[in-house]
């Protein structure tokens, strides 16, 4: 691998948030980084054109689009890395659009955290090995989790993570803005594990709305997994209506069994 100072980094999207973030974190290891964004100096094909890696740090909605275009312009010895957080399809589109290594790449974290130390990031070496190897190698000299995961699995699984989490999370915050009691008495009675719910509740005041939403609406698996979730609501709405405890504690002990081998992790 050719020394820092060598190694040319763009970010397409590098005004927004993250691109901001890690072009940030890049310069501060001695990389050079260029930008292209709406109305910056460079454009996305001057990028393709100059760097040895490109990183797409764009909207889904914009993803397509902006591969199209570069996907030409990037030769064998190039790379590509996406931040998308959904990989099947975004994967399928660098593939298709390219000869050029691909790496998938989805930062499982927002542009809040101050650095990269113990933050995860989802990896898979979609073509070619050499830039996923310095990815990977440079993500674990600065301290992060890497996982390497295939762009179907990440998706099943995001269909949890991400868009039921967030989903939870968001009716927490209605529910407790909709019931007419006083948020300051809410903060002042909470237990222990409420305080660690009203934290990540707290982290929707620094978010984009139009990001979450969109985690909601493109994953391909989220309508079937709220269905899911809302059946599982519905029974144990049920069960506490009924005041069934006998069907209560066969849920809890089937949920219990599942808490055993997540602590064993």
């Amino acid at each position: 691998m050719s020394p820092v100072s060598k190694v040319r980094l763009g970010i397409i999207g590098g005004a927004g948030r993250m691109g901001r973030w890690f072009k940030r974190i890049f310069e501060a290891e001695g990389y050079e980084v260029l930008v292209a964004d709406k109305g910056t100096p460079l454009s996305n094909q001057d990028l393709a054109k100059a760097c040895d890696v490109v990183f797409v740090s764009v909207p889904m909605s914009a993803f397509e689009e902006v591969v199209k275009e570069i996907g030409p312009l990037l030769t064998e010895k190039q790379g590509l890395i996406d931040f998308c957080s959904l990989k099947k399809e975004q994967n399928e589109i660098m593939l298709a659009h390219t000869t050029c290594e691909v790496v998938a790449a989805h930062p499982l974290f927002g542009p809040g955290e101050k650095d990269l130390t113990n933050q995860k990031v989802a990896l898979w070496p979609s073509r070619g090995k050499k830039w996923f190897n310095w990815f990977e190698e440079f993500l674990k000299a600065q301290k992060a989790q890497t996982i390497v995961v295939p762009p179907d699995d990440h998706d099943r699984i995001m269909a949890i993570v991400q868009v039921i989490n967030h989903l939870m999370l968001l009716a927490l915050g209605k529910l407790m803005g909709s019931a007419g009691l006083e948020l300051e008495l809410i903060q002042k009675l909470a237990t222990p594990s409420f305080v660690r719910q009203l934290d990540i509740v707290a982290r929707f005041a620094d978010q984009d709305p139009y990001l979450y939403g969109l985690i909601q609406f493109d994953n391909p698996l989220g309508e079937e997994m709220r269905h899911k979730y809302l059946d599982i609501l519905e029974e144990l709405t049920n069960i506490a209506d009924k005041k069934d405890m006998e069907k209560f504690v066969e849920v809890f002990k089937e949920v219990q069994t599942l808490s055993r081998k997540i602590k064993l992790h």
